[in-house]
């Protein structure tokens, strides 16, 4: 018996969901209140609901995280802060948390609540969860983007607890930097509002020619972690999440149920075989375009993305043999039966329904459940397919019924007493039990009368006791005391026992005392210590940021301009091969070296290895993307005079962000994207402020289009590096240009947009415009 403790974290967009999830197994479950979490979509729950799916999970012992993880500001931070201060008082088990600002609000707030860092805060390094820690995170949800040999090695090296997804969607940006929605839009992916443009169609282009035609060349498969929870537990993560909170809830069923299933029989008996018809459940619920590892079992490439639709493909059904009229003829590589959904997918047309018909190969009237290698007639097809078109059962009426009758029509999930029962003559009943290890005694107020016919006896009472039908107490068996030739009519016991159950319920609700927290965020709410002071403001200067040291630079930039360049960043990539050349061309600048959102191993040694040298050298200005570096940075600034910038990356979005930042030591901060120019002007009383014209990066990415599509690599080989060959773009379906640049030190990819800044109502004090060019 394997004694570790790892916990099973469902998701809940729902009460149907979160009761779903409990019935199924979860240890804990996380969901969102209100608009401040990522998945505003999602149903979610009122303060009042919220409040009663705490007390019915700690009844049954199972742990519930609110999902705080979008950036917040200044006007939400204390309704946010007072939400989560009304859910601690009802027993809050942790936060799970993306603004920085917010959290260190919180944890003076709040601090004993448990804080968990989002997968939105991008940590994909030892040395962020260690920094996280050391500002009073417990937990740490790393970024999906990793191996896991890469989390073996963070597990090992840290005692904060770690979190991973092991199932689920997987965004093709790290998570927390995709700014795509928002620039395409106005729906935020940071402020919970994503609207998947990862899963639209896009063509991919050089200078000259399209490469490849327009697909859903961004949408990644989900994760399946099913079949390797052995190499996953042995990673040493602690909570095994599963993603889909906006999911129904026969998948939260069907999904935890499976995990559960196959977790318990890890650690009990060290089994890792999977049944086959488990496994083709799992896959019927939800799947985009087969089962897919995600990073955990290392780079994947073009096997990793769902070119034919980003949405669920169930299972593979057969092709069409023929059409008739409404019907169409399939020899079957799967069971169907009526009411189950299918697709047919016919050159850029899918069409989409429910069996409402099934004919043998004959055309006789079925309407039955028919097996596998079957030839018939479904229908009711209503657009033109063609023969070989491919079809795809996408939801099981007799799977979805199933799970709704085990998991979603009562309460299943119990926690296990033993009733001991005291009946005397010409005493009140009474009944106790061990609560928490501790006995709890409960003296009813009715008296046993004399029996005349039948007595009461002990099994009478575990008949009675053992129906508690939807609370989530649970009798095993009843022990005590009944003293011969008393009776108790039916109508007393269930009396008894609903008042026992319902005392026994409120002993496993949790309440803090919160009247500390509220004086506290009285207090927090004040800024007047923060102030910029007197200080004149700096002039507006431009900073210019080439993104592709391959480009040509020998162009006047005054000229082009038509402004004074007062800084020159290259990322750190560019230094590498190009250190000399920089400083030789560039030398009358202030040359900045840009560190970006996300750095691997490669790059990640030169920056640490050269990062002092090349302040030694002349280098003026350190852009910070994350916070893998702040250490290191920090205690280079106490040795040189050098210019600290907190970039985008940070997705500094309200002025506790700033600033944190500013105390941190940063000298600059680049706000987020998703800030308003409102906002920006009340961060600007506080902080330095600069701003970025022209391009962004909207998306960030360990997977490489062009790796899989131009230099068609394999996993575990080497690239051919288109990348350093020809400028590579994409076109969505209204003409949209995203520029392609690739990290080739160690193969990950940005994708770039450009970007007009508003300048409508901006403050005279912001310290800098930085022109990216590409």
């Amino acid at each position: 018996m394997d004694e570790r403790k790892i916990e099973l974290l469902a998701p809940a967009g729902n009460i149907d969901s979160f009761k779903a999830a409990v019935n199924a197994g979860a240890d804990a479950i996380y969901m969102g209140l209100g608009k401040h979490n990522a998945r505003v979509m999602a149903k979610n729950f009122t303060l009042q609901d919220y409040i009663e799916c705490l007390n019915y999970a700690h009844v049954r012992g199972v742990k519930v995280y609110l999902t705080l993880n979008t950036l917040v500001q200044d006007e939400e931070i204390q309704d946010a802060i007072e939400m989560l201060i009304s859910l601690y008082e009802y027993g809050l088990d942790a936060v799970i948390l993306q603004d920085i600002g917010l959290a260190s609000l919180i944890h003076k707030v709040l601090p004993e609540l448990h804080m968990h860092a989002s997968t939105q805060m991008s940590a994909y390094s030892l040395e962020q969860v260690k920094f996280l820690e050391k500002l009073g995170f417990k937990r740490v949800v790393l970024a999906r983007e990793l191996t896991l040999d890469e989390i073996k090695y963070i597990t090992s090296n840290t005692d904060v607890e770690i979190e991973a997804f092991i199932h689920g969607a997987l965004c093709v940006s790290l998570s927390g930097q995709c700014l795509m929605s928002l620039a395409i839009g106005t729906r935020s992916a940071n402020r919970g509002a994503c609207a998947q443009p990862c899963r639209m169609k896009y063509s991919l282009h050089t200078a000259n020619k399209q490469v490849e035609p327009s697909t859903y060349i961004l949408s990644k498969k989900d994760i399946y972690g099913l079949d390797i929870l052995k190499d996953i537990v042995d990673s040493g993560i602690v909570s095994l999440k599963i993603e889909g909170r906006n999911k129904i809830p026969e998948y939260v069923a069907l999904v935890i149920s499976m995990y559960r299933k196959y977790l318990d029989r890890y650690l009990k008996e060290g089994k890792t075989d999977i049944d086959l018809k488990d496994e083709k459940d799992i896959i019927q619920i939800f799947n985009r375009s087969g089962k897919s590892h995600g990073y955990l079992k290392g780079i994947q490439y073009k096997n990793s993305i769902t070119t034919l639709t980003p949405k669920n493909t169930g299972i593979y059904l057969g092709e069409v043999l023929e059409q008739k009229g409404k019907l169409v003829k399939v020899k079957l590589e799967e069971n169907i039966g009526l009411h189950d959904g299918i697709e047919i997918y016919s050159d850029n047309n899918v069409s989409s329904t429910i069996v409402t018909c099934i004919k043998d190969e004959s055309q006789k009237l079925i309407n039955s459940k028919v097996e596998k290698g079957s030839i018939v007639y479904l229908g009711d097809i209503k657009e033109s397919v063609k023969a070989k078109d491919k079809i795809f059962k996408t939801s099981s009426y007799e799977l979805n019924n199933n799970i709704q009758t085990r998991f979603l029509q009562k309460s299943i999930r119990k926690r296990e007493l033993v009733l001991n029962v005291t009946i005397k003559k010409d005493a009140p009943v009474t009944l106790s039990t061990i609560i928490n290890n501790e006995m709890y005694t409960y003296n009813t107020n009715i008296v046993p009368e004399d029996a005349i016919n039948k007595e009461i006896t002990l099994e009478d009472l575990y008949t009675v006791f053992s129906k508690t039908q939807d609370s989530g107490i649970k009798f095993e068996k009843v022990v005590g005391f009944v003293q011969k030739g008393l009776f108790l009519r039916v109508s007393q016991l269930n009396e008894i026992r609903r008042n026992f159950v319902s005392k026994i319920e409120s002993k496993f609700y949790i309440t803090n005392d919160v009247t500390d927290a509220r004086k506290e965020l009285k207090k927090q709410m004040e800024l007047k210590d923060f102030k910029k002071g007197t200080k004149k403001a700096l002039k507006n200067v431009l900073s210019i940021y080439i993104y592709n040291k391959e480009a040509k630079y020998d162009i006047d930039f005054e000229r082009k301009y038509n402004e004074k360049v007062d800084r020159i960043d290259f990322q750190a990539n560019d230094y590498i091969k190009n250190e000399e050349d920089i400083f030789h061309k560039y030398s009358r600048y202030n040359l900045g070296i840009n560190i970006s959102n996300f750095v691997l191993k490669n790059l990640d040694r030169y920056i640490v290895g050269n990062l002092e040298r090349l302040l030694q050298k002349g280098l003026k200005t350190i852009i910070l993307g994350s916070f893998r570096y702040i250490e290191l940075v920090l205690e280079l600034k106490k040795k040189y005079d050098f210019t600290l910038v907190a970039d985008y990356s940070f997705n500094i979005t309200n002025s506790y962000s700033a600033m944190f930042f500013k105390k941190l030591g940063f000298d600059i901060i680049v706000p987020s994207f998703d800030t308003s120019n409102e906002q920006i002007n009340l961060m600007d009383r506080y902080v330095e402020i600069e701003l970025i014209e022209d391009y962004i990066t909207v998306m960030t990415s360990r997977y490489c289009i062009l790796g899989s599509f131009v230099a068609n690599r394999k996993k575990d080989e080497p690239c051919s590096a288109p990348c350093t060959k020809a400028k590579y773009y994409l076109l969505d379906s209204y003409k949209e240009k995203y520029d392609i640049v690739c990290n080739n030190v160690d193969c990950t990819m940005r994708i770039i947009k450009k970007h007009k800044l508003d300048k409508n109502n901006l403050n005279r004090g912001i310290t800098s415009i930085r022109n990216n060019i590409v």
